[in-house]
C-alpha cells in the first residue's frame, strides 16, 4: 500500500493560493492544483510565501475552500508544491465524483530519499508544552536540524503547535514546532518551524557525531519496480475544474 491516507484524483487545474506571510502582508498567488482527495489538494507554486501551519483560502474557478499548509517542497523547476489540508470536518467536493476514503493503493518508486535533513540516533531529555500547559517530559529516538521524534504514550493531534525544549549538553534550546506524524503508544514526529540560529548551530554540532538513522523510503536504482506503479492514477484523470 502507499502512504497517502486516501485516494487522489490527478487534475491539472488553475488556482489561486491567498494569504498573509509572515510579515503580515496578503498576497495571491497563482498556481496548479496537481491532486485531490477528500480531504486535501495538493498544489503547485511559483513560489510560496505561506509557512507550514498557515491558514489559507485556495480558490479555483467557483469553488474555494480553507486550508491548513502540510506541507512544503522545492521541486526542481524551481517551483513549489504545497500540501494542503482541509479544515473543515466535511469531505471536499468541488464538481468532482472523489473516490471513498480508505486505503490508497498508489505506490510511486522512490529513487532518492525525500527527506530535508539527515536524521540522527541522538537521544535528548525533552520538554514539550501544548497551549502553554503543564509540561510533558520525555526524550527523543532520532533528530535532525529540521525536527525530532518524542517517545509519547498518547499521541498528538496532527498539525498541532507546540513548544519544545531539547537538553543539549548544559543548554536548553527552545523551538516552535507542529505536529506532522503521531501514533499512540510510541510517540510523534515534529518539525521545528522556527528555532534561534544558536540553538541550530549547538544541535547540530551535537547530532554529527552520533549515528545516523536508515531512511526505509529509499529505493536503490536497481530495485525491481512494482507493477501497480502510478495505474490507479492513470484510470482516475478526470478534466480541470471549471474548464468545462
Amino acid at each position: 500500500m502507499g502512504h497517502r491516507q486516501e485516494p487522489r484524483v490527478q487534475l491539472y487545474a488553475t488556482a489561486t493560493l491567498c494569504g498573509v506571510d509572515a510579515n503580515g502582508r496578503s498576497f495571491l498567488e497563482p498556481g496548479v492544483i496537481r491532486n485531490m482527495s477528500g480531504r486535501g489538494i495538493l498544489l503547485e507554486v511559483a513560489q510560496c510565501s505561506a509557512r507550514l501551519g498557515d491558514t489559507v483560502v485556495l480558490r479555483s474557478g467557483k469553488h474555494r475552500g480553507r486550508f491548513q499548509v502540510a506541507r512544503i517542497s522545492a521541486l526542481e523547476n524551481g517551483g513549489t508544491q504545497v500540501g494542503l489540508e482541509h479544515i473543515l470536518p466535511t469531505t471536499l467536493f468541488w464538481g468532482l465524483k472523489l473516490p471513498a476514503a480508505g486505503p490508497d493503493p498508489y505506490l510511486r518508486e522512490r529513487r532518492q530519499s525525500r527527506r530535508e535533513s539527515r536524521r540522527f540516533t541522538a537521544e535528548f531529555s525533552v520538554e514539550v508544552r501544548v497551549n502553554a500547559k503543564v509540561p510533558i517530559w520525555s526524550s527523543t529516538a532520532n533528530v535532525s536540524e529540521g525536527g525530532c521524534f518524542i517517545y509519547m504514550l498518547n499521541g498528538l493531534p496532527l498539525f498541532s503547535k507546540i513548544d519544545v525544549a531539547l537538553w543539549i549538553g548544559a543548554a536548553k534550546v527552545w523551538a516552535e514546532g507542529m505536529v506532522v506524524s503521531s501514533v499512540n503508544g510510541e510517540g510523534v514526529g515534529i518539525k521545528f518551524l522556527r528555532i534561534s540560529e544558536e540553538g541550530r548551530e549547538r544541535l547540530r554540532e551535537a547530532i554529527a557525531s552520533t549515528p545516523e538513522t536508515e531512511d526505509r523510503r529509499y529505493v536503490e536504482e536497481d530495485s525491481p519496480s512494482e507493477p501497480e506503479i502510478e495505474t490507479y492514477a492513470r484510470e482516475l484523470r478526470y478534466s480541470a475544474i471549471g474548464q468545462d
